[in-house]
């Protein structure tokens, strides 16, 4: 029979995963699986910001075919130009913040490996 996972989750309850038979942790928690989890958590995403910087080079193409066949007056395009770099950094800035909250994730299930072992430890040296 399956037993609970002794893990907390972030709001610090416990993990309602079941742990399957012969392993200590559920598959979230189980540090056998944080290579798994990292890979998975890495291709979320992936396809809409590849989406979406091709987006952006064929604006960026559109503007200066408009701008070089006189469509365009030099300064709109330079505004939009703007914009378009203003957009580019907040993409950035949200790719940093991913990178930040899987670093800490990744430091959280550490942080809980190893209390998880020195309980044990203590548990059994007790």
């Amino acid at each position: 029979m399956d037993k609970q996972c002794p893990s907390l989750k972030r709001d610090g309850n416990r993990c309602l995963g079941r742990v399957p038979e012969g392993c200590y942790y559920c598959w979230v928690h189980d540090p056998a699986n944080s290579d798994k989890r990292r890979q998975a958590a890495s291709k979320g995403g992936k396809g809409n910001r590849a989406k979406l910087s091709k987006n952006l080079h064929a604006r960026l193409d559109d503007l200066i075919e408009q701008v070089v066949g006189g469509e365009l007056e030099p300064y709109p395009a330079s505004i939009v130009g703007q914009l378009l770099k203003v957009k580019i950094s907040l993409m950035e800035l949200e790719r940093k913040i991913k990178e930040t909250e899987e670093l800490e994730s990744r430091v959280e299930e550490l942080t809980e490996a190893v209390a998880t072992m020195e309980k044990e430890e203590r548990r059994r040296g007790a």
